[in-house]
């Protein structure tokens, strides 16, 4: 007897056991007294409009006027964050239909999020969509008249045959002036030679116009005259942090008073600009001529930087300080 009810009690707690975990496992995405309930396709293709739609409810009733979004993981320049890619506020019955296009081939794990109105967090429902092999392709490389089986080496015969075209003329011009009888050629029109010009010339401007034609019509040259259905340009996913860009040179003029005149002029040498046009130790380079060898006195060096000469821009005391100005100059001086 005794043996029948431990026996019955060990099932009666496995069998609570395992509903708890169904319950567990089966659950939404709940915290904060807001459940998020998802509903999506297992598979889709590339190309393929896919909708997402989420239920919301808070304490039993629909959650209306809240807002969710559709993400997954990206990775961009060895930054790894979630990506939203789309985004819906929710109706009078807790209902939120999310849209997007499939665009890759493999969408990790994805998520729909609650971003609001409240603040208080509450957990994404997780969830995966499988990408079946083949669908359209979103982006397709190709002219704007088919020629099946040249691809990119018809470019490349038109602007062969262009250049033969310049050199049979250069050939022909040369030929015609080394007889030294263009005038009895046009008179007589011996072997036709007066239309030689002309004829290789139309074919050049029909050859010059075609080419034109065939890289505007192209999807890769972004004129959009005639924007293939086949691609709908991919919208900008903005992923972690942005900084701000703050040019060429140093952000940070403080980090060049460190007392040591010498040292704070390198620094503010790359900052204008110095370096791009005089090299890295003003030795010279393409453009500027060499300064760390003939830099002269501080007023001869001061007046060539206000006025600018032989294509200098000049540079006034708004853009760089007298102050600054002796630091590059005790710099390159130390150069000599």
């Amino acid at each position: 007897m005794i043996v029948r009810n431990i026996v019955r009690t060990t099932r009666i707690v496995a069998a609570a056991f395992a509903a708890t975990m169904v319950l567990i496992v089966a659950q939404p995405a709940l915290a904060g007294g807001v459940e998020i309930a998802v509903g999506a396709p297992d598979t889709v293709t590339v190309g393929q409009d896919v909708e997402i739609k989420a239920v919301l409810s808070q304490d039993g009733a629909p959650l209306a006027d809240a807002e969710v979004a559709v993400t997954y993981q990206a990775s961009l320049g060895g930054e790894s964050s979630r990506v939203q890619i789309a985004s819906a506020t929710t109706d009078e019955t807790g209902t939120a239909v999310m849209i997007f296009q499939q665009r890759a081939d493999d969408n990790g794990e994805m998520q729909v999020v609650y971003l609001g109105p409240d603040t208080e967090p509450v957990e994404p429902y997780v969830f995966t969509i499988n990408v079946a092999p083949g669908g359209e392709q979103l982006y397709t490389n190709q002219s704007g008249v088919r020629i099946p089986f040249l691809n990119g080496t018809l470019v490349i015969l038109v602007i062969s045959g262009v250049w033969v075209l310049i050199a049979t003329a250069a050939i022909y011009i040369v030929r015609v002036g080394n007889a030294g009888h263009i005038a009895e050629t046009v008179a007589e029109g011996q072997d036709g030679s007066a239309w030689i010009s002309v004829l290789l010339a139309t074919v050049a401007v029909i050859t010059a116009i075609g080419m034109v034609i065939v890289f505007v019509r192209a999807p890769v040259a972004n004129t959009h005259i005639t924007d293939p259905h086949s691609y709908t340009r991919t919208p900008i996913a903005y992923i972690d942090t942005a900084f701000p860009n703050v040019g060429f040179g140093l952000a940070d003029e403080s980090a060049a008073n460190t007392g040591d005149a010498v040292a704070d002029g390198s620094l503010l040498y790359f900052k204008y600009g110095c370096a791009a046009c005089h090299g890295l130790n003003g030795q010279g380079a393409t453009v500027g001529p060499e300064l760390a060898g003939e830099i002269g006195s501080f007023g001869n060096f001061a007046e060539d930087v206000r006025e600018g000469p032989k294509g200098m821009p000049a540079y006034g005391e708004a853009s760089i300080s007298d102050e600054n100005l002796q630091k590059i100059h005790a710099f390159l001086k130390d150069g000599d």
